[in-house]
């Protein structure tokens, strides 16, 4: 009953959350001030930390996973053996596949150039509004990308679907209850922004049942914010501009 409780307190909360958010982000697109921007980044920093590590810590009591970093959760290991018993390319195979793979992408950026530059040139998207525009914001979006790395995935890829677990039974069901509610946490992106989200999410949760690796996994949420909010802007600007990066932090 606890648990159910807990649950039902979650989605509760997270319903609220979700649409106080949507209704944020829209004020945050029109802001051009930047004193104005560096008050949110610093409230969804403090509010994401506060919200999702404390509702971890709360979720993986209940389910009896209080050492998140210490082992690989039990109810994972079907998962995993399923991932592992694929099996990888022996040693052999590896050049070959390496060789065929790079000029594959060769010819490909080569025949593609044009929609490659199109692709890379910094139009509207759901997230641009959250790319820094100075050092300021560039060290808070930093520190956003990190927080997201790991508050997101302790919560999302380790306490919901272990808590989901204690009550479904089922780790599949589990899973795909916890990548849905990880792309609707991030409803103010859109419908469109939804879905890819949840396809990232499917992507780290695979990632994480195969290495069994909690810490891996933040590494790369981290790293996939970073080239979202820095490294693509960054590229875009000196390709389809020739000028340096919007936000000049790296070339400070």
């Amino acid at each position: 009953m606890l648990i159910l409780g807990w649950m039902a307190v979650m989605a509760a909360g997270g319903t609220w959350w979700v649409r106080r958010d949507v209704t944020a982000f829209a004020r945050f697109e029109a802001l051009s001030n930047t004193s104005d921007r560096q008050r949110f980044y610093r409230r969804w920093l403090v509010e994401s930390f506060a919200v999702l590590v404390g509702a971890s810590v709360i979720s993986l009591w209940l389910a009896d996973a209080l050492s998140p970093f210490s082992a690989f959760p039990h109810a994972f290991a079907p998962a995993n053996r399923a991932l592992q018993s694929r099996g990888h390319p022996s040693g052999d195979h590896w050049l070959p596949m390496a060789v065929g793979l790079s000029a594959g992408i060769a010819i490909s950026v080569a025949i593609q150039w044009r929609r490659l530059k199109a692709a890379l040139s910094p139009q509207p998207g759901a997230d641009a509004a959250l790319i820094p525009r100075n050092r300021r914001e560039a060290a808070l979006a930093l520190l956003l990308s990190l927080n997201a790395g790991f508050s997101e995935e302790l919560f999302f890829r380790l306490a919901l679907p272990l808590l989901l677990f204690h009550v479904t039974g089922s780790l599949a069901t589990s899973l795909a209850v916890s990548m849905l509610c990880f792309g609707l946490a991030h409803a103010h992106y859109g419908w469109k922004g939804v879905l890819a989200t949840m396809a990232a999410g499917a992507l780290l949760t695979f990632y994480y049942l195969h290495h069994r690796s909690l810490l891996r996994v933040m590494i790369a949420h981290a790293v996939i914010d970073v080239l979202a909010f820095f490294i693509r802007p960054a590229i875009a600007d000196w390709i389809i501009a020739r000028k340096p990066p919007r936000w000049a932090f790296l070339a400070a």
